[in-house]
C-alpha cells in the first residue's frame, strides 16, 4: 500500500506498507518525504511503532501508537504525526 499527503504549507509525507491479511494489520512500514525530523532515529522508531497495527484503528490510537516511543527531543520540520495518520488513512483508502 502507498499513500501521499502535503497538508497546506507542509512538507510531502509518503508511506508504505503491506497489509497482514490474517491479523488485519500491517507491516514492514516505511515513511518518508521531504521533511526534517530530528534526531534522525525517530523516523526508524515511527516505521517499527507502526508495525502490527490493526488496520481499523482511530485516528487517535495511530498518532499515540506514533508518538509512544519517540524521543522527548522529537523535533518535527515540514509535518506533523497527524499528517502521518491522514498519509496511512489515504493509502489504506486505495486499494
Amino acid at each position: 500500500m502507498h499513500g501521499e499527503y502535503k497538508a497546506p504549507g507542509n512538507k510531502l509525507v509518503m508511506i508504505d506498507f503491506e497489509i497482514d491479511h490474517d491479523n488485519n494489520t500491517i507491516y514492514n512500514v516505511q515513511i518518508s518525504g521531504d521533511f526534517f525530523l530530528e534526531p534522525s532515529e525517530a523516523l526508524n522508531i515511527m516505521n517499527e511503532s507502526l508495525n502490527g497495527l490493526p488496520i481499523e484503528s482511530n485516528d487517535e490510537f495511530i498518532k499515540k501508537t506514533i508518538e509512544k516511543n519517540l524521543p522527548e527531543n522529537t523535533e518535527f520540520i515540514g509535518f506533523s504525526t497527524t499528517d502521518i495518520v491522514v498519509t496511512i488513512k489515504r493509502a489504506l483508502l486505495c486499494p
